[in-house]
């Protein structure tokens, strides 16, 4: 039986600018100084980077605020044109993009987070893998030291202590992510569950949004869930290393996102990533680009996000680190800097 958890509140970012005028020039190719404040809505996962960027960027756009609300809002916001921007953690296909009238920026690279509350093994990062987490997520490992996870673990004291996986119960593209790592490594899960950005699951504990999984997390004691790498890192949470596609246990690093993003294949049609178990011994399995969806027709009276976006892209690799991100390789910059 599922049991919900406080929804948290809808995060909102003001984006209040400063700093870099010789950058200016390049800013007023998105906004007139008349336009009205730009407004920009879905991922959870960017709300560090968007707060990053914020104090670089923005005066000439008029001001701008992001709502967190989730990948798949910041979808249909975007396709209905009730913002400027969205921003999804799962790439749309070319086809989708024409038939919603968007265009695609790849925005940086970053990564889901397992994050785990053992008070017996404080931060000592535990190993996990997609078939275990698949049969946590359905209930059948309900204990830390089940000998499945013991088996994985040598050496690692696990308590009988009982296991609370928590999710997210609105639509996320980090639920996407990481049902699509545990879709590869279980059977049933991919028949029953599949790669989805909206679970709805009937073990553990539901929580609406990112902060509410953690939250959720540091309250319950034997807990588990999932949530962008840099809030679980400022979350003081234990962090899972997961099993690649090498059948290595890679913790999420700099350098172990960086391999799977830079191993990518990348769609000139789409503008995204296939991360889809990116190979390499060292590549961290649930690497992500989050991507910006703009309007090829602006909204009335607004000029285009796209420049915006573009040039923050092109520019801002210091805010990007700042929030716990990296700056995407060379070639998803081509890409980013052809879209018209």
């Amino acid at each position: 039986m599922t049991t919900p958890f406080t929804p948290a509140v809808t995060t909102t970012v003001p984006l209040n600018f400063s700093g870099w005028k010789w950058f200016a020039p390049l800013l007023l190719l998105a906004a007139s100084s008349t336009q009205a404040q730009t407004v920009g809505a879905g991922s959870t996962l960017v709300r560090e980077l968007m707060a990053a960027w914020s104090t670089q960027y923005g005066a000439s756009v008029g001001g701008m605020t992001y709502d967190a609300v989730g990948s798949s809002l910041g979808v249909s916001r975007a396709t209905e044109q009730s913002v400027d921007f969205g921003v999804t953690d799962v790439a749309l296909t070319g086809a989708a993009l024409r038939q919603a009238g968007l265009r695609q920026v790849p925005l940086a690279a970053a990564a889901v987070a397992v994050i785990v509350n053992v008070p017996e093994l404080g931060k000592i990062p535990i190993k996990l893998n997609g078939d275990m987490l698949a049969d946590i997520y359905q209930g059948n490992i309900t204990r830390w030291n089940h000998s499945i996870i013991a088996g994985a673990n040598p050496g690692l004291a696990l308590p009988n202590r009982a296991i609370v996986p928590v999710w997210r119960s609105d639509g996320s593209g980090q639920s996407h992510v990481f049902s699509t790592y545990l879709a590869r490594g279980n059977l049933k899960w991919r028949r029953l569950v599949g790669s989805t950005s909206n679970l709805a699951l009937t073990t553990g504990v539901s929580a609406k949004g990112g902060q509410a999984v953690l939250d959720a997390v540091k309250a319950t004691p034997g807990a588990i869930g999932y949530d962008a790498l840099g809030a679980a890192q400022k979350s003081g949470l234990s962090i899972a290393e997961l099993q690649n596609a090498s059948g290595k246990s890679v913790a999420p690093t700099a350098a172990s996102i960086a391999e799977a993003v830079e191993r990518a294949q990348w769609s000139k049609d789409a503008n995204s990533a296939d991360l889809d178990g990116s190979a390499g011994a060292g590549a961290y399995p649930m690497a992500v680009v989050p991507y910006a969806l703009i309007p090829v027709v602006a909204r009335k009276g607004q000029a285009s996000a796209l420049p915006f976006v573009q040039s923050a892209v092109a520019l801002g690799d210091a805010q990007v680190k700042q929030a716990g991100f990296l700056p995407l390789p060379a070639v998803a910059k081509i890409l980013t800097s052809a879209v018209r």
